[in-house]
């Protein structure tokens, strides 16, 4: 999970920057009760995180594989692909449609293996010499519509991978105001943080974060 794994200094900067604003600036004397999160086990065992993450995961694979098909294709070859995906995404495919786009799926793997052997091929004919010339100029043509879908396909998922974070960053932050309700803290902070040289493990409410964290509620 290692897109995720900035969301554990994120959060514990947030929780430790208001720990110590709250050790520096209370005028109580009163003892400070503070509960410590071990940040690196709770984002390894916060299952809602995980699975988002695994979502997210096929969603870059699934993209990438999307540019990858449309390598060698002939502009009617790709609008095709496109429509039939869409019709895919709907679940509107029938089984001659599914036949085609696995047909035009495999189209850029067999033409890029054509491709390669031609290059390797030390004699060529006339109808070789013109086949490699028609793959290059094919590959060549797709590279600048390849690199626009490359950069929608990025914004994409930087807008998911927003969207996920806040989503979990708040959650984490929920969950660390009710363990401090349910346990009278004062304050709720990272235990990965370097403000943290000693503590007693007593103080670790990690597994209540993780109660209420995957509890779905």
């Amino acid at each position: 999970m290692r897109r995720w794994i900035w969301l554990i200094f994120v959060v514990g900067s947030i929780l430790a920057a208001s720990a110590w604003r709250a050790m520096t600036f209370d005028a109580q004397s009163q003892p400070v009760t503070i509960g410590l999160v071990d940040m690196q086990r709770l984002i390894a065992n916060y299952q809602a995180l995980k699975q988002d993450d695994e979502q997210y995961r096929q969603t870059v694979l699934r993209r990438q594989k999307m540019i990858e098909v449309r390598t060698f294709l002939e502009p009617k070859e790709w609008e095709e692909l496109d429509a039939l995906e869409k019709k895919e995404t709907e679940g509107k495919l029938n089984d001659s449609e599914r036949k085609r786009l696995d047909e035009l799926r495999k189209l850029s793997e067999q033409r890029f293996t054509e491709l390669q052997h031609l290059q390797l091929k030390e004699s060529k004919s006339e109808a070789e010499r013109k086949r490699m010339e028609y793959l290059v100029n094919l590959q060549n043509t797709n590279r600048e519509k390849l690199q626009n879908l490359m950069r929608k396909f990025e914004e994409e998922l930087a807008n998911l991978n927003e969207i996920l974070t806040k989503r979990h960053r708040d959650r984490i932050r929920e969950a660390a105001t009710q363990v401090a309700q349910q346990l009278g803290l004062k304050i709720v902070m990272s235990s990965d943080d370097e403000l943290v040289l000693y503590a007693e493990p007593s103080l670790d409410v990690t597994d209540k974060m993780l109660e209420i964290l995957n509890s779905n509620k």
